[in-house]
């Protein structure tokens, strides 16, 4: 399939820089004095990438003074690349906020982050057990967090970026506190992900197109099924035991730390391929992410490399050299996330006995939606095609290597490709008639089965009873919660962390003897 090349003068920097300049040196015309009172679009996606760089600033507070010194340049830098950029004329971004749809989207993100637990007004799954720890220790004491487990002294270390902002208003205002922000945190940028993919979509039924969008997930159901029948775990998605891609909904109730930040990646990425927004954006907000979710940022390298490279001269646009300097300064947060990485596990999976016989299943049943989006090509704006393409391949390419205790990479790498897959198979799925034709009733086939897994997801919600929020420190919730597993994605030893890049504390917080969850409705005595 003939892949159609994107007008690289509509995403070259240079060019958008120039355009910029220019009207930021012409008189103001009466039509943009009107605008200067309305919010336009742009300003909401400044906000939401500040959100995303907010953290870094504040992970710097527990820094050596150099570490901290570079991370706020970077951080300052890329504040002010983002905030001086200038939409072009006639483009989404320069259009006023449709507010009823901003207000339908985020009435939608926050109904599915209560449903998914946050606050716990309704059962809150298992990843969740440890997140609250995450949070209260944060709360209470600031980062950095040392812990002592079998005389050895731990640094937390984990992609801290969602619970930052949250716990720096909970250390003032206690943990209710911290976690009403986290609710408004996570709802509000999931809000902005739903409102302009939305705005993106183009097409007349988008609330039909949000609801394919948000359900989207492999065919789950049908492995499981085979395996179990009828009487199927409530988690459709481990039906495969080397890899996983998880549904939308899935990412939402269980990681939304990891799928806000490739989300909103995905979104800039539709953005910059219909020349809405230049390069220097893309790179601010890749050098922000990576405290939200390392993993979700190797799922964008691919897509900002190759992109970028097609950028050729533009590259040395001023702005994205800016961007690239900047990035650049985010070297301690990178620091900071690898120490003593070498602990998680990871190896080749292509090599593993079986995997020549799973591998394809698993394509055929986690990406069905692939063959719809090739089979109705025509059918993808022209600006998109270089880039769901790209998300195939990546997508295809993923299962070959393992990484974290139960695979992480692939069930976080493959956060924006499956957004950008998902984005245009709804697409499709609301444009297409339904008149019996093959290509309709495919899809009505993949859209109907692929639902079992979400719903699945939102059921457990309103059959589990919910819980009350634990103030337990992350030691004594793991060793309750799943002590099988050491935690090596959240802890890194003390010596293998570089002397000069955290503060050294004192404090070292143990194992408390103490209940944590005692109204769990599923733990058992000896765990809570």
């Amino acid at each position: 399939m003939k892949v159609e090349p994107f007008d690289r003068s509509a995403c070259d920097g240079a060019t958008l820089y120039e355009a910029g300049a220019s009207r930021r040196s012409s008189s103001i015309e009466p039509a943009r004095t009107t605008a200067t009172r309305r919010l336009d679009n742009v300003r909401l996606l400044q906000m939401g990438t500040l959100v995303f760089l907010l953290p870094n600033a504040i992970l710097a507070w527990g820094f050596g003074i150099s570490a901290a010194g570079a991370v706020w340049s970077g951080c300052m830098v890329a504040a002010v690349l983002l905030c001086r950029f200038e939409p072009k004329r006639q483009g989404l971004l320069a259009a006023p906020v449709d507010m009823a749809a901003l207000a339908g989207c985020m009435l939608l993100a926050f109904f599915l982050f209560i449903l998914a637990g946050e606050t716990h007004l309704f059962f809150a799954n298992s990843d969740w057990l440890i997140r609250d720890a995450v949070l209260s220790d944060l709360a209470r004491q600031g980062f950095p967090l040392f812990y002592r487990y079998e005389a050895q002294d731990y640094l937390l270390r984990a992609p801290l970026g969602m619970y930052l902002l949250p716990a720096t208003v909970g250390h003032f205002a206690g943990s209710k506190a911290a976690h009403v922000v986290l609710l408004a945190q996570n709802a509000g940028l999931l809000a902005l992900c739903l409102y302009f993919v939305a705005q993106l979509s183009n097409t007349r039924n988008r609330i039909a197109f949000l609801s394919v969008f948000v359900l989207f997930s492999g065919l789950d159901v049908a492995p499981q099924f085979f395996l179990h029948g009828f009487d199927m775990p409530d988690h459709l998605e481990w039906w495969s035991v080397l890899f996983q891609y998880s549904s939308h909904v899935t990412q939402l109730f269980w990681v939304p730390n990891h799928a806000l930040p490739g989300w909103w990646f995905a979104v800039l990425l539709l953005l910059f391929m219909r020349g809405e927004a230049d390069f220097a954006f893309l790179l601010a907000a890749f050098a922000a992410t990576p405290l939200w979710s390392p993993l979700a940022a190797i799922g964008a390298a691919p897509f900002l490399a190759i992109f970028g490279l097609r950028l050729g001269g533009g590259l040395f646009a001023p702005r994205i050299l800016a961007a690239g300097l900047a990035g650049l300064c985010f070297a301690p947060v990178a620091i900071y996330l690898t120490a003593d990485a070498g602990a998680v596990r990871h190896y080749w999976l292509i090599f593993v006995d079986g995997f020549a016989l799973i591998y394809p299943l698993f394509i055929a049943v986690e990406i069905p939606h692939a063959a719809v989006v090739f089979a109705a090509w025509s059918k993808i704006e022209e600006s998109d095609r270089a880039l769901v393409a790209t998300a195939v391949a990546v997508l295809l390419v993923i299962p070959f290597y393992l990484f974290g205790a139960t695979n992480d990479l692939a069930m976080r790498a493959s956060i924006i490709p499956l957004f950008l897959l998902a984005f245009a198979f709804a697409k499709i799925a609301v444009s297409t008639r339904r008149d019996g034709a093959p290509l309709a009733s495919v899809i009505s086939a993949i859209v109907i089965l692929s639902a079992a897994t979400p719903l699945l997801e939102v059921k457990r919600a309103f059959v589990e009873p919910a819980f009350a929020i634990s103030d337990c420190n992350f030691l004594t919730s793991w060793k309750k919660a799943d002590p099988t597993i050491w935690p090596s994605n959240y802890l890194a030893r003390i010596a293998a962390a570089p002397a000069w890049l955290v503060r050294a504390k004192d404090a070292r917080i143990t194992i408390e003897d103490r209940k944590c969850w005692p109204d769990h409705p599923r733990l058992s005595d000896s765990e809570k």
